[in-house]
């Protein structure tokens, strides 16, 4: 019964900012090193997009790169789309939850499992240019060294 009027609850301030006209707002995430780090995740991943798209390996191109990833195919463009999603949602999300244990070990499984896939497209056949390959190698150092949470 508690849970059914926490939703009513809600649902009555998002109708009554709607009939208003409000915009809704997102809430802001925490100033600390590990949003400044979020930050700059989100910057190396544009950086990889940018050397791959001057480099010949175009969006449509990497729709046609197929990886293996977490034991099934996945073309390059959604896992970097998904390496984006991380770094520009996933993780700030997650800070803004808390620093609970369940939120440290979600963050931390989530960042290893980011590096694992950067692992997988270094060795791509289609990303064997220099430029890609430095942006490649600057982003996984970057996940290499996320700051503790407190």
């Amino acid at each position: 019964m508690l849970m059914l009027r926490r939703y009513f609850r809600a649902f009555r301030g998002a109708l009554q900012m709607t009939l208003q006209g409000k915009p809704y707002t997102a809430p802001t995430t925490p100033s600390s090193p590990l949003a400044a780090w979020i930050s700059q995740y989100a910057i190396l991943v544009d950086n990889v997009l940018r050397a791959a798209n001057l480099n010949g390996v175009d969006q449509a191109t990497r729709k046609n790169v197929k990886l293996r990833l977490d034991g099934r195919q996945m073309n390059l463009e959604t896992a970097l789309m998904t390496l984006k999603f991380h770094a520009v949602e996933e993780y700030p999300s997650l800070v803004r939850a808390g620093t609970g244990r369940g939120v440290q070990a979600t963050l931390y499984a989530t960042n290893l499992n980011d590096r694992y896939w950067i692992s997988r497209m270094v060795e791509a056949p289609e990303l064997q240019k220099p430029d890609v390959q430095k942006a490649l190698s600057a982003l996984d150092a970057h996940l290499d060294a996320i700051p503790k949470l407190d």
